[in-house]
């Protein structure tokens, strides 16, 4: 009710008071800016809206439109003028956006409104900001603005998309006075604004196996990364995936890029993160179910159906496969493996390198250690020590040497 009906009569009502009370600094900004900027005090520029509508936003203009010796415009920095630079720097520029409140373009809370040429280069994923109306300020301006990079914007926006709520708008108008009070995260470092975007976020994948290509598929469906290789070190390895399969490079070819590891076994999953120097990454099938309560580590592939119930916390590089359910509250540490149709009752705590067999089953308030196989269709009625394996119904544990 709130976001389809209320939100846009609180915008019109607010932005209207908003407009009147600040309508003396409007007005004196506006003769300063006029006299900087040689008669143009405004910034208007087209931007897509709600579903992607053009429309013009109205901004105060920081920026001269002084050009070097062959016509073209000089940098941002070069032309941002002092009382520009104030303006910005205090987002006294955003005062015109009420008008875009007021006319029904914007609203007061959303996803910042991008430029037009972007328009052709999002994901699906990444176009879902335009599902609502953009805002003035949001929940990527409260955590960042254009300190952050393009990938976390986008997850930002989405997360709002996604979340909409009263209370939500009201903790983002509260955290955007503070915000502009301390005059943090305005502008990305050393840069007057923020650098273009270029495009979906590149991605490798490492391992070119069975599981990558379950991986593939999420990614896919994801719509969030765009897969532009896959490395294997089987030279063996054929090209099956309509994606450029490659040979394993130097380790430093990794380094600084956005990578998940597509290797099911945990013990060669975690031997390679760690010789990797890379942004690994997280991917999560649009049809699984996470609770927004649920934490989730980097590198950590969540497939198809799978379920991941409120103060969860999965660890990094985990893989949660097709249709595993995880209840509330448990603990999931690093490069766990829960197979296709597993089910961990509530605050089940599992240790690193685990691998839960498909269909097994675990009983709430139990305690798994680290690098313990548990059989398919096992039932877990007992702490399970370090380094066990576990079959059978109810699951029986026998103990084998391996290294730690």
């Amino acid at each position: 009710m709130y976001r389809k009906f209320f939100k846009s009569i609180l915008d019109v009502i607010l932005a209207l008071i908003g407009f009147i009370i600040l309508l003396p600094l409007f007005i004196i900004i506006t003769l300063f800016l006029a006299f900087a900027n040689y008669g143009k005090p405004f910034f208007t520029q087209e931007r897509p809206g709600y579903k992607g509508k053009i429309f013009n936003i109205v901004k105060f203009k920081t920026m001269n439109d002084k050009k070097d010796k062959n016509g073209n415009l000089l940098s941002d920095a070069e032309r941002l003028t002092t009382i520009g630079k104030f303006v910005r720097k205090t987002s006294l520029d955003e005062i015109p956006q009420l008008l875009n409140v007021i006319k029904g373009d914007m609203s007061l809370i959303g996803p910042r409104p991008l430029l037009t040429q972007y328009m052709n280069l999002y994901s699906p994923y990444q176009n879902r900001r335009h599902e609502v109306k953009p805002g003035i300020t949001g929940w990527a301006q409260i955590n960042g603005r254009n300190a952050i990079d393009w990938e976390t914007k986008f997850d930002l926006d989405i997360f709002y998309v996604e979340n909409i709520s009263f209370l939500l708008d009201v903790k983002i108008l509260f955290k955007t006075v503070k915000k502009i009070l301390i005059k943090e995260g305005i502008n990305a470092v050393d840069s007057a604004t923020i650098e273009p975007f270029s495009g979906n976020t590149n991605v490798v994948i490492y391992g070119g196996g069975g599981h990558c290509k379950v991986v593939l598929d999420i990614f896919f469906e994801e719509g969030k990364y765009n897969v532009n290789a896959i490395y294997d070190d089987n030279p063996k390895a054929e090209n099956v995936f309509g994606v450029n399969l490659l040979s394993t490079p130097n380790i430093d070819f990794f380094k600084n890029k956005n990578c998940i590891i597509a290797i099911g076994d945990n013990t060669i999953r975690k031997k390679i993160v760690q010789q990797l120097q890379t942004n690994f990454v997280m991917t999560i099938h649009p049809n699984a179910v996470i609770s927004k309560f649920a934490k989730i580590g980097h590198g950590t592939q969540v497939m198809a159906a799978a379920v991941i119930n409120p103060d969860t916390t999965i660890g990094h590089h985990c893989i949660i496969n097709t249709g595993a359910i995880v209840e509330h509250d448990c603990i999931l540490e690093d490069y766990v493996h829960v197979s296709p149709n597993a089910t961990l009752g509530g605050s089940v705590q599992v240790g690193e390198r685990t691998q839960i067999g498909m269909g097994a089953s675990v009983l709430p308030n139990l305690k798994i250690g680290k690098n313990v196989m548990i059989g398919a269709g096992s039932v877990v009625v007992e702490n399970i020590p370090d380094n066990a394996v576990v079959v059978g119904i109810p699951g029986k544990i026998i103990k084998y040497q391996e290294n730690d």
